[in-house]
């Protein structure tokens, strides 16, 4: 799709634009999931430890799904197909779609709206900046975070409680 790769390369050509950015761009599309960790954990240490399950759940049918979308769908990652892309972290050149990432901030995020909404809101936007970074660093195209985030918000939804 001449438009997905299109703005991956504009993405990645920007991200490497300087030290700074690449480095920005790198440690977001990294540590990004782990914040979004890090607020599932916060919200069980704050009394809502059942919403905290079910996002590990929802995190474990994310993974279980995008395993078997990427075998139905296989796509490489922009790194490894297009020329003008450079990987800004190390990672393996399968499986690109869907974004798993995003899949799993937005499934929690969803959860979490429902226990704590402006927690969910928060964990909305580190899912966003976590796919953007990642489709600026060479990882994903961005129709692999769309099809990332309809599932994470599909399986969220389902396990609302």
């Amino acid at each position: 799709m001449a438009v997905d790769d299109a703005l991956a390369e504009a993405l990645n050509l920007a991200a490497r634009s300087s030290g700074a950015a690449r480095g920005l761009v790198s440690g977001a599309a990294t540590a990004l999931a782990g914040v979004e960790m890090l607020l599932m954990a916060w919200l069980a240490l704050t009394g809502r430890p059942r919403a905290a399950l079910r996002m590990l759940g929802g995190v474990c049918l994310v993974y279980a799904a995008s395993e078997v979308l990427g075998a139905v769908w296989p796509r490489r990652r922009p790194f490894a197909q297009l020329s003008n892309v450079e990987a800004l972290t190390p990672h393996d050149e399968e499986r690109s779609f869907p974004s798993r990432h995003v899949a799993s901030g937005l499934a929690m995020a969803a959860i979490a709206h429902a226990a704590h909404p402006q927690l969910g809101t928060l964990m909305s936007w580190v899912a966003w900046m976590l796919g953007i970074s990642r489709v600026a660093a060479g990882l994903h195209y961005p129709t692999d975070v769309l099809a990332g985030a309809a599932l994470g918000r599909t399986i969220g939804r389902l396990l609302c409680g």
